[in-house]
């Protein structure tokens, strides 16, 4: 019987195989043969033992059948895991899980999911990041209204709108690669912390054996590897899923008849809107990641729960860390694909947007205020002057041209100057700059991360 969604309707395939049963087993038993290398490595099993241990678990002789039977009957998850892959060994049999405690299996497997993951991740965002700087490119000019409040505003550029969520993509990209060698941590120091099982050589054995699995390690810990990684992880996966509910958001709004600027890519030949009005064109793909990304920010309030352990630990974390890592990170994934794939196959209605931008003298307010006071009259003044005169038209319905006509605001400037503050291309600033620096910017951060993603 399946119960969770993620089993049938969201995720994908990649993300989900890293915390399947069977991905987890073999992790598991990934760090159980790292340690007993290390371990034989410093002389503290037998060197056939290991070599024993590691062809067991390289030939994948533990079956996650087997596993279920015996905890079924022992009712201890991990040390199913270690008398199954005991009953495969030979010479390794009497050192399986030599040392150490469960928690230094359960987080050090769980800090090779999370490197899987993150590494995902960052994938998914450079994506995004190449397919935003695509539409940047293509919509550095494409004038306008800009929108405070909900309200009409100066005019702007939709390349300068899709800059600013690159640059927050761009940062989001940082602080994950750069939080990665805080996150991704296992620890090997038996049950309290102490590594006294391991003896003289227990701390060169955990980072042994962290090394072999190509993660870091906890120095001063407890049982458990410290949750305040854990919290750093979920708090940029929340953070991410912010921004691209802001984004979706926009594309809802930007997709609304009364704006009809964007929107989501429709199959007009198949796919069906509404199962009571034929005519719908939904942005269901947006509302899907804006759902999604408010159900994935609630798993980080049972993991800051479980960072408060009684004494050097309790059990109070495990069922909770059973959703709140693997649900996080597949969800977050399927967002981020999701986003990319919106603004991949965007509608943009340029003509739309120029329309709204001509048929409101409204939005040129603040650029007749500066050129008034360019040309003399005090700051103040110009704004009480273009205020009053936007109130007089609004209430006698007429364009703002023709008040400010009627208030006389030919006795401060000219024509020109009128016709040229009413130019809505005139008045978008640095905003094809800005395009550009952010376009570079990203540039140079793809080329970084993939340079560090191809030297791990």
């Amino acid at each position: 019987m399946i119960v969770s969604p993620l089993d049938y309707r969201y995720g994908r395939k990649e993300v989900k195989i890293i915390f399947s049963e069977e991905n987890r087993l073999k992790l598991m038993l990934n760090v159980e043969a790292a340690l007993a290398q290390a371990e034989s490595y410093y002389n503290a099993i037998p060197e056939k033992a290991y070599v024993d241990i590691k062809k067991v678990v390289d030939n994948s002789e533990v079956k996650l059948e087997r596993v279920k039977e015996i905890e079924k009957k022992i009712n201890h998850d991990v040390m199913a895991i270690v008398e199954a892959l005991t009953e495969k060994c030979s010479d390794g049999r009497n050192y399986v899980h030599f040392g150490v405690t469960s928690n230094d299996i359960n987080d050090s497997a769980t800090a090779l999911q999370l490197k899987m993951a993150v590494n995902i991740m960052i994938s998914d965002m450079l994506n995004l990041s190449k397919t935003l700087v695509k539409l940047i490119g293509e919509n550095e000019d494409t004038i306008m209204v800009g929108r405070t409040h909900g309200q009409h505003a100066s005019p702007i550029t939709f390349g300068l709108k899709l800059s600013v969520y690159l640059s927050e993509i761009n940062r989001h990209i940082e602080r994950l690669n750069d939080a990665k060698k805080r996150i991704i941590a296992g620890k090997i120091s038996g049950p309290v912390g102490t590594g006294a099982a391991l003896g003289e050589n227990a701390l060169k054995i955990q980072e042994k054996t962290c090394d072999i699995l190509g993660i870091t390690h906890e120095i001063a810990t407890n049982q458990i590897v410290d949750r305040d990684r854990y919290i750093e992880y979920l708090s940029i996966v929340n953070n991410i899923s912010v921004s691209l509910e802001k984004f979706a958001t926009e594309i809802r709004n930007l997709q609304r008849p009364e704006i009809n600027e964007v929107s989501e890519y429709f199959n007009d030949r198949e796919q069906v809107g509404s199962s009571s009005m034929p005519s719908k064109r939904n942005p269901i793909v947006s509302e899907n990641i804006v759902s999604l990304s408010r159900l994935l920010r609630s798993f980080i309030t049972p993991e800051y729960e479980s960072a408060v352990q009684w004494h050097e630990r309790d059990l109070t974390n495990s069922a909770d860390e059973r959703f709140t890592i693997p649900y996080a990170s597949i969800l977050i994934d399927d967002v981020l694909n999701k986003m990319n794939n919106v603004f991949s196959n965007l509608y943009i209605n340029k003509d739309e947007m120029l329309k709204k931008v001509i048929n409101d003298q409204f939005i040129m307010s603040e650029s007749i205020t500066i050129t008034l006071t360019k040309n003399g009259m005090p700051r103040q003044d110009a704004h009480e002057f273009v205020r009053k005169s936007s109130m007089y038209a609004y209430e006698n319905n007429i364009g703002l041209k023709d008040s400010l006509i009627k208030n006389g605001i030919y006795k401060f400037i000219s024509n020109k100057d009128l016709e040229y503050a009413m130019n809505p291309s005139k008045f978008t600033g640095s905003s094809k700059e800005i395009c550009r620096i952010i376009i570079k910017d990203s540039e140079e951060l793809l080329k970084y991360v993939m340079g560090e993603m191809y030297d791990q």
